[in-house]
């Protein structure tokens, strides 16, 4: 049957159903059809966003902690904040969209879409036979980490808060911005960022500023300094300050980096451009996410000594292991039970995972957590880091 013969009810099912960009194309076919799309444009634009850039409650989020402060009243870095914070996670569950707002989801939807076509390269690097293109719903989770990492790369890896804050969040810090950002996220949600983080991290160190070393380990007989110089990064100290300054940088950026870059010198260039060694302050995502992890795993679930240890192994934070994998190895399956990615172990811990996907905190304040998990004597968690 001709597109043209069919009803307005099969039509708008059609619509329902279309990727954003598609619906818009077909809407362009025939006046009639514009007409149908016209009499549910605000649905169809929603229902086309979710088909293709879904979830929308983070990607708004992601939104919002890139408008800029329309306060005309000088305010400090922390309430600024705070009040953005606020905003953030008031949008809710079920947010309601406006046109202008869904312009800039469509902006940084379509970065998070590369990210998905890039992600099984480095999620299958050195085990190319098992590389393949992610299901739809892996999708989602890769986007859905996405926007968070880029929600806290917009919020706290900015040149303000930077200044503001140059030092990495303490655990003893209860009300930490950055603390109560990550506590509104679901724990399946943290093991999901924190593979994106590692795989990022990989990217970096492998790929886009690789070390003295792991340059020279694709020549069969050692590079002499100056041509050594003219691809690899450094070493020791120096190289780890320069990696904790790039992983600053936002998806965005990064994919800028690989889509558009070669060289060093346009690499170079690109960070003197971006001004990502401000004040050589580190990343602190690892740090926020280490330190919520761990106050959750001992105080919301009541965990410690050999209980913990039994369930921790389901719950691998790919980015807070101490090293990367070894060299020509992938991150090995049974360490992202929760990851991105379907694994075969994960129908064996249905309930447990039925248990996280839905312990994040409302508001991600301190006080709030201990009254929802109904902690009397707030504890100051202490936790480390590889960072």
């Amino acid at each position: 049957m001709s597109i043209t013969d069919l009803s307005t009810e099969l039509l708008q099912k059609i619509y329902d159903y279309s990727e954003l960009q598609d619906l818009l194309s077909l809407a362009r076919t025939s006046r009639r059809n514009y007409r149908v799309y016209l009499g549910r444009r605000m649905h169809h634009l929603e229902q086309g966003l979710h088909n293709s850039y879904s979830p929308l409650p983070s990607l708004l989020k992601l939104v919002l902690s890139n408008e800029p402060d329309k306060s005309r009243k000088p305010i400090g870095t922390e309430i600024r904040i705070n009040m953005v914070l606020d905003r953030i996670i008031q949008a809710g569950a079920k947010p309601k969209l406006t046109l202008e707002h869904m312009k800039k989801m469509v902006e940084y939807g379509r970065v998070a879409e590369r990210w998905t076509e890039l992600y099984p390269r480095l999620r299958w690097r050195f085990g190319s036979d098992n590389r393949r293109l992610l299901h739809p719903h892996e999708k989602e989770r890769l986007r859905k980490a996405i926007y968070h990492h880029w929600t806290y790369t917009t919020l706290f890896h900015s040149r303000v808060f930077t200044q503001y804050s140059p030092d990495p969040p303490s655990p003893a810090t209860l009300d930490d911005p950055r603390h109560r950002l990550l506590r509104t996220y679901s724990t399946i949600e943290h093991v999901q960022l924190s593979e994106f983080l590692a795989h990022v991290e990989q990217l970096v160190e492998l790929d886009l500023y690789p070390s003295n070393s792991i340059v020279q380990e694709h020549y069969s007989h050692s590079l002499p300094a100056r041509a050594l110089s003219k691809i690899a990064w450094g070493e020791g100290n120096e190289y780890r300050r320069l990696v904790r300054d790039i992983m600053k940088l936002s998806p965005a950026d990064l994919l800028h980096l690989v889509e558009n870059t070669t060289t060093k010198t346009e690499r170079l260039d690109f960070l003197y451009a971006k001004e990502a060694c401000f004040g050589d302050v580190p990343a602190t995502l690892n740090y926020a996410l280490s330190t919520v992890s761990v106050e959750r795993a001992r105080h919301c679930w009541g965990l410690e000594g050999a209980a913990l240890k039994r369930i921790l192994p389901n719950l691998q934070y790919a980015s807070l292991r101490p090293t990367l994998p070894e060299p020509e190895t992938d991150f090995v399956d049974d360490n992202l039970v929760f990851g991105i990615v379907d694994v075969t172990e994960r129908d064996n811990v249905k309930a447990l995972e039925n248990h996280i996907a839905g312990d994040a905190v409302e508001t991600g304040e301190w006080n709030k957590y201990c009254s929802q998990i109904g902690l009397s004597q707030p504890a100051v968690v202490e936790t480390d880091t590889e960072e």
